[in-house]
């Protein structure tokens, strides 16, 4: 839900809901650290560029 509330895109779309769900599981028990957590993320999920904000406009 939070990749898809903050304009993310999973690669591949759907993700493989087995191994998204164990992944969970594992945050939610301790059994990963955040790095791992992130690394998982980071290759299954792309967010569009920023738009950069241009005060003269």
């Amino acid at each position: 839900m939070f990749v898809d509330l903050n304009g993310g895109q999973w690669h591949p779309d759907p993700p493989d809901v087995d191994e998204a769900e164990q992944a969970m599981l594992d945050v939610t028990a301790h059994q990963v650290d955040e790095a791992w957590c992130a690394d998982w993320l980071s290759s299954r999920v792309r967010f569009p560029e920023p738009k950069s904000h241009d005060p003269e406009l």
